[in-house]
């Protein structure tokens, strides 16, 4: 089984080669229609999520599951569906049963939050964020959180000095060091692009898009080892 995951498309379409699994962690949509801006009208964004987004996703694998990010005001209307092969998750787990001969299953958990800034969606405290991320559950092939945690392709420049720093996720750290899935995959922040060791998991920053909102990073193949 091929699995690919992207986040961060704020609006690109990357070059995905046709596979069984199409994760996408958050910041799909662009932000902006004709000077109307996505906060303000979630219900242009959400069109070009449906017209646009959902036929190609559906076009590049076999099964496409999708989670929001902070840019995608639309999903506050829609915070879950499906169209065909493509669903999307909030906070909720999902589970996918390879066909024939292995008939084994990949078991999931999707969650959209990022820490609180500006007025962005999807957000929330920090106490919100450690109850959300107490959800989940034990035994997950593969945790897909919009924020990456504290620590993993989290380093973002501080605006006064302009030293990175790590403003990852301490409770969903916290959380990853409790339930130790075997792979995370997350995006958020975009220079945090690559793949990082925490223990027993895998996290994969899977965003394609650079600081500068460039489509620089290519699709991202996850290795997994199959639950029984």
């Amino acid at each position: 089984m091929k699995i690919t995951a992207i986040s961060d498309l704020h609006g690109r379409f990357p070059g995905v080669d046709p596979c069984d699994l199409l994760i996408v962690g958050g910041d799909i949509c662009p932000d902006g229609f004709g000077g109307r801006w996505a906060q303000y009208h979630p219900d242009l964004q959400l069109e070009w999520f449906k017209t646009e987004f959902v036929p190609w996703a559906q076009s590049k694998a076999k099964h496409v599951m999708v989670t929001w990010g902070n840019h995608d005001f639309c999903g506050h209307l829609l915070p879950r569906g499906s169209f065909g092969n493509l669903s999307i998750f909030t906070d909720e787990r999902a589970q996918l049963i390879l066909g024939p001969p292995t008939h084994q299953k990949v078991k999931l958990w999707f969650t959209p939050w990022s820490n609180q800034f500006m007025n962005w969606a999807w957000m929330k405290r920090h106490d919100e964020l450690a109850a959300v991320y107490a959800q989940i559950p034990w035994g997950l092939d593969i945790l897909v959180s919009h924020q990456p945690p504290y620590g993993c392709g989290d380093r973002y420049p501080n605006a006064g000095t302009g030293e990175m720093e790590h403003i990852g996720s301490s409770e969903l750290l916290y959380a990853i060091e409790q339930k130790k899935p075997k792979v995370v995959i997350c995006g958020h922040l975009h220079g945090g692009h690559g793949v990082y060791n925490l223990g027993e998991t895998t996290v994969y920053n899977v965003s394609i898009v650079n600081e500068a909102y460039r489509p620089v990073y290519p699709p991202t193949d996850i290795q997994l080892t199959y639950s029984a």
